[in-house]
């Protein structure tokens, strides 16, 4: 699975820059920032998430179907699926519904973008976990598992085993999205379905191996499903036994694709089952041993809301699954594509104070972090600026700033000098396809130059030049993926005030520009913070000339949504990044 792209990368020294990149113009010596680099940004306390699975209605064996389920993901063995989420601060909980205080995972999995979970594989009775890295290899766990225990309260929880690694593979950041339905082959074992950027859609064949590859060789099963924002593997859904999908557009039309039990073809004729389905930023599955196949979507407030299939591939009306705080969680096994990076804002004050934002996931952020008072006086917009990660062991942003004598800093590392040679940069994530953050840096002669990061945030593989002309836009900015592919994008505004987007393509260079229209220039500040809305997708910033911050809501189609004023007060920052 190694792409070519990745091992051509793999192939090139790593190097230490000695000519710079970002956005805006250089610093100089007297107006270079005389403060420390801010130091590790700390995660804000979140209230526990909590919810509660409602009374089921009869089984499917009620209408008629004989046909037994199997839950998925059963760590407690109760008979329902159970669900894996990440918190702010990157530690990996378990909800199993019934307890009060839900127990921390020992992460044995390292950094990871996504989860999936495929079922129990092997037949031994505990369910699998795929965990798939920033850098595009896939990781089977095995034998996960979960004790009852009594927390420091005296209340019912569990003690959970993470499982252990028995396969990797490489080279799956060439698709956008890995999901499992279970078995749609009708043989039994569990499959895998895969999405590429470009729509193309292959099945993974499962084996039934936990040790060996859990796969046969792919088969290319389907194209234009890049019309989709999410993908949820359905279980069964319609009482048949084969493993079903359901599949979102970004208009919030809602479509069933039956299993068929073949491997050639593994999905039938889709089927419209429902409209208004934008409402939810994320949807996931639920199953359970009584032939239930539910829906869930979580909505901005961090609300879950669950609908029951009726057995025969439609759902029934939304209940309240009285779930409260899940708005700044990473939940495991969802249907949008992962993504991994910013999901931060940083502001310098007009009086040199550093202030950090984290986002809740809900489109607003939490209470700031403030730095040292002062520390930054005089810096200049263009001195500092904040990248969707260059270390691909975190999730989140890389702090860079240029100092007075040219040297750039990712965090704490120096990364030479010479930086003083660009007027731009753009850290917008990875624009290679090996999983690694990437900068983009324009020159003084109107170049655009793409610098690979080497995944530690030390320094960058050899630069590709991707062309002349880009001296005609006064900020470029970008974190994240904006048009729905998976592959991080960078936004350009011209001096007429014309914003567009050049799609990342996972190979050096953008695909064709999409013109967002004018009036981008009533903007005195414009940033990108990555994903603030909890949906996989980047979003955008701008300060008007009164002081009131818009929020921009990536569509999933290249696009925005209609902007939402996020209030007053941010004409106090000299730079927004």
């Amino acid at each position: 699975m190694r792409t070519k792209r990745a091992s051509r990368l793999a192939a090139c020294t790593a190097i230490v820059l000695s000519a710079g990149m970002l956005l805006a113009g250089p610093a100089s010596a007297d107006t270079s920032p005389a403060g420390p680099r801010p130091a590790a940004k700390p995660a804000p306390q979140a209230p526990a998430p909590s919810a509660k699975l409602p009374k089921r209605k009869a089984p499917y064996a009620a209408t008629g179907s004989t046909v037994t389920t199997k839950p998925r993901f059963d760590l407690d063995k109760d008979g329902t699926s159970d669900l894996f989420y990440r918190s702010l601060n990157d530690q990996v909980f378990l909800e199993p519904w019934k307890i009060d205080t839900n127990p921390a995972v020992p992460n044995s999995f390292g950094a990871f973008k996504d989860l999936v979970e495929p079922g129990d594989i092997d037949g031994d009775g505990n369910p699998e976990l795929f965990v798939v890295s920033p850098t595009g290899t896939l990781s089977l766990f095995s034998g996960l598992s979960s004790s009852p225990t009594k927390d420091a309260d005296g209340k019912d929880s569990l003690n959970v085993f993470g499982g252990s690694l028995t396969w990797t593979s490489n080279g799956w950041n060439a698709y956008n999205k890995l999901f499992s339905p279970g078995d749609v082959t009708g043989d039994g074992k569990s499959d895998l379905l895969a999405r590429t950027p470009s729509g193309d859609l292959y099945l993974y064949p499962g084996t039934g191996s936990v040790s060996g590859s859990p796969f046969g060789d792919r088969i290319k099963v389907g194209s234009g499903w890049g019309i989709y924002d999410q993908l949820v593997g359905a279980a069964d859904m319609n009482g048949d036994g084969i493993a079903d999908v359901v599949a979102r557009t970004p208009s919030g039309d809602l479509y069933f694709y039956p299993g068929s039990g073949s491997a050639a073809a593994p999905l039938r004729d889709r089927v419209k089952i429902g409209s208004g389905w934008g409402i939810y930023n994320q949807l996931f599955n639920l199953d359970d041993n009584q032939g239930h196949s539910e829906i869930v979507g979580r909505d901005a407030a961090g609300a879950f809301w669950i609908y029951e299939s009726d057995g025969k591939g439609g759902l029934g009306a939304r209940t309240d699954m009285n779930a409260r705080n899940w708005y700044s969680s990473d939940l495991a096994n969802t249907g949008g594509n992962p993504a991994y990076g910013k999901s931060e804002l940083i502001g310098i004050t007009k009086s040199g104070t550093f202030t950090y934002y984290r986002a809740k996931g809900n489109g607003t952020f939490f209470d700031p972090y403030t730095g040292t008072p002062g520390a930054w006086a005089g810096a200049p917009e263009n001195a500092v600026s904040f990248a969707s990660s260059l270390d691909s062991s975190s999730r989140w942003g890389s702090f860079l700033q240029v100092s007075y004598d040219g040297h750039l800093f990712v965090e704490n590392a120096d990364l030479g000098g010479g930086w003083d040679a660009f007027n731009g940069l753009a850290g917008v994530g990875d624009l290679t396809g090996e999983g690694n953050g990437d900068l983009l840096a324009r020159g003084n002669n109107g170049h655009l130059y793409l610098y690979p990061g080497n995944g530690h945030g030390t320094g960058f593989y050899n630069r590709v030049d991707l062309g002349a002309g880009w001296n005609g836009f006064n900020k470029l900015v970008g974190a994240g993926d904006i048009n729905g592919d998976g592959i991080a994008d960078l936004l350009a505004r011209d001096g007429n005030g014309h914003l567009f987007v050049y799609p990342g393509k996972s190979t050096p260079g953008f695909g064709n520009r999409i013109d967002l229209g004018g009036g981008w220039n009533g903007y005195s500040k414009l940033a990108v913070p990555g994903d603030i809305t909890g949906d996989g997708r980047a979003d955008v910033i701008g300060v008007d000339g009164s002081g009131t911050a818009w929020r921009y809501d990536a569509n999933g189609t290249g696009t925005f949504k209609e902007r939402v004023s996020l209030g007053g007060g941010w004409n106090t920052f000299n730079g927004l990044y």
